[in-house]
């Protein structure tokens, strides 16, 4: 019991030396931080971020090709056709609110924008309308596409191999039924148990959430906020005690954490078997990089 004690106030004095330093490097705000886009359980690589405009979220066409949508772009007309893989196609005008689909005319909230040479269409508009489920989750900022043949399968976060199954815990949508504390979202950490996916908790540069993975989802059960542990929500009872609550049981045997940085790089650090602190650092491609290649172990 007294290891476990040692190694959990290890763990927790890591993560309470790091949070400050990367917290106290965010001056830009939660509306600032890029829109990420996963599809099918896969985050996605776009060279334009998606954008939010007027509570609209906007993706670029060219990541529609990842949905399984194929896209042509006309320059003279500002028309793009879009046609899912049923063959249905839907037709597009950049600053037009009017949409076709086999020629029927649909109405839509906001028009197809351009911007910084890329035409940017409504994802939740596109994808309801060739078949696709739009779920936007905001305590990270991140959109989620689902086809309606997709379905997450669980062995993906209990299979031996952590490096998959830890992504693809990061790559389910967070839901709670409680209310959230506040949206800061400037970075995004993760801190996982030693030799587990099933349970993370994610630092956002001011709250802490914890989340825990059952039959498929990704339920945040948690919450507190860093500058004031009195305020918190869910299971986590005020002022939390972090070496008695029970909230802290999947973590007994210490954590690992998974950093992003805003250099296009993310960090991960961890305890090796004899105790001493190791920090690995790998370029981000894609947004499911910030979990990387961690000794089997960990």
């Amino acid at each position: 019991m007294k290891k476990i004690i040692v190694a959990l106030i290890t763990v927790l004095s890591l993560i309470l030396m790091s949070y400050p330093h990367i917290s106290h490097a965010a001056p830009k705000g939660y509306e600032e931080r890029p829109v990420e886009l996963n599809v099918n359980g896969k985050f996605i690589s776009t060279d334009v971020h998606p954008i939010m405009d007027n509570n609209r979220l906007f993706i670029p066409i060219r990541s529609l090709a990842s949905m399984g949508i194929h896209y042509s772009w006309n320059a003279t007309t500002k028309v793009t056709t879009l046609k899912n893989k049923n063959g249905e196609y839907l037709k597009i005008t950049v600053g037009s609110t009017t949409a076709y689909k086999a020629d029927q005319p649909l109405k839509m909230d906001q028009a197809a924008i351009s911007k910084g040479g890329r035409v940017l269409v409504p994802i939740r508009f596109v994808s309801e309308a060739l078949g696709y489920h739009v779920n936007y989750e905001a305590i990270r900022k991140i959109v989620f596409v689902n086809s309606d043949d997709y379905e997450f399968d669980m062995n993906m976060i209990t299979q031996d191999d952590l490096l998959s199954a830890r992504r693809a815990a990061i790559s389910l949508p967070i839901t709670t039924d409680f209310k959230l504390l506040g949206l800061q979202g400037t970075y995004h950490e993760y801190s996982f148990p030693v030799g587990r996916a099933d349970a993370y908790f994610l630092l956002d540069g001011r709250h802490c959430t914890f989340v825990e993975i059952k039959e498929g989802k990704a339920i945040a059960i948690g919450q507190y906020d860093d500058t004031d542990r009195s305020r918190t929500a869910g299971k986590v009872p005020p002022n939390m005690v972090y070496d008695t609550d029970p909230i802290m049981k999947p973590y007994n045997k210490g954590s690992v954490l998974f950093m992003e940085n805003r250099d296009g790089t993310a960090k991960a650090a961890y305890n090796d078997e004899n105790g001493k602190r190791v920090e690995l650092k790998t370029k981000i491609n894609v947004y499911s990089d910030i979990i990387q290649p961690l000794p089997d172990y960990q």
